[in-house]
């Protein structure tokens, strides 16, 4: 493979949620700050979309690990189907010794009382639900009665909704107008600018081969990247993995523009793609975030 070729120390362009890659892009580093902020400071629920395959799971991971040790934090990456299989992965998650024949009341008093608990002794509960826009009607509003639940003005669970562009359409609807008065902070990660986009592949370049690397992408060959992809992370990374396994079968010391447009024609099925539609408006309290 070309990791020798190129003195890499691992494939730099891997689509795995790896966080010693996460490129901090001006919208990716605002809505990871604004992120731990509400959380912390115990203000509500969170909500973050994106297009495929623009680093959202990755921004909660990355969340997850900065909010550290002091923050029990609760991830599902799997939706759960129903309000009582959110609120059993909730209190599995957070440590609540959970019995088979446990009915949905017992699951909503006990969970109730041992995150008042943990509240009480200084101990911060974060949710975070990844691929929500699979959420069914009944798990939505168990979320909005869960975030109810609050103690000296404080919330007793964080939860942090990260989905697909039709969770925010599905939002809109009249009857989720009491879950959406509750969302504080709301964040689009759109796709990366051509100049992020040319410094999204040189930094990831970089902590695979630190400061040996020997192979660098010209800036038309950048230019046509960001052309093929839109700035979609996990299409630059398909794209740029392919084009430095051609550049190692040429012996060619930089990816240039034939060796992208080759992969293009021989090793995607996208080709040039046209920028997304930017996500329809999602109004949130006036104390809220960016949307």
């Amino acid at each position: 493979m070309y990791l020798e070729y190129y003195k890499l120390r691992e494939f730099p362009f891997s689509i795995t949620c790896d966080e010693r890659f996460f490129f901090e892009s001006s919208i990716h580093a605002e809505a990871l700050a604004n992120m731990m902020y509400t959380a912390q400071q115990q203000k509500g629920m969170v909500l973050i979309t994106g297009e495929v395959g623009a680093g959202k799971t990755l921004l909660g991971n990355m969340l997850m690990t900065r909010l550290g040790p002091g923050c029990l934090t609760v991830m599902m990456r799997n939706p759960p189907q129903s309000s009582k299989q959110l609120l059993r992965a909730v209190a599995v998650g957070v440590g609540m010794n959970v019995r088979p024949a446990d009915d949905k009341q017992a699951l909503v008093d006990g969970l109730e009382q041992h995150l008042s608990r943990m509240h009480q002794r200084g101990r911060l509960v974060v949710v975070i639900l990844d691929e929500s826009q699979d959420l069914p009607a009944a798990s939505l509003e168990e979320l909005r009665l869960l975030w109810n639940w609050e103690q000296g003005g404080r919330r007793l669970a964080q939860i942090i909704l990260i989905g697909q562009p039709e969770l925010r359409r599905r939002l809109l609807e009249a009857k989720w107008e009491p879950l959406r008065q509750r969302i504080v902070l709301s964040y689009h990660l759109g796709p990366l600018s051509r100049d992020d986009t040319a410094a999204y592949i040189r930094h990831r370049l970089k902590v695979a081969g630190d400061d040996g690397c020997a192979v660098s992408f010209t800036p038309e060959a950048v230019m046509d990247i960001y052309a093929a992809t839109s700035g979609i992370p996990r299409l630059i990374n398909i794209l740029c993995d392919n084009a430095l396994l051609v550049g190692f079968a040429k012996s060619a010391a930089s990816i240039d523009r034939p060796i992208v447009h080759e992969v293009l024609r021989d090793m995607t099925c996208w080709g040039l793609r046209t920028s997304p539609k930017p996500p329809e408006t999602l109004a949130v309290p006036a104390a809220g975030g960016r949307e």
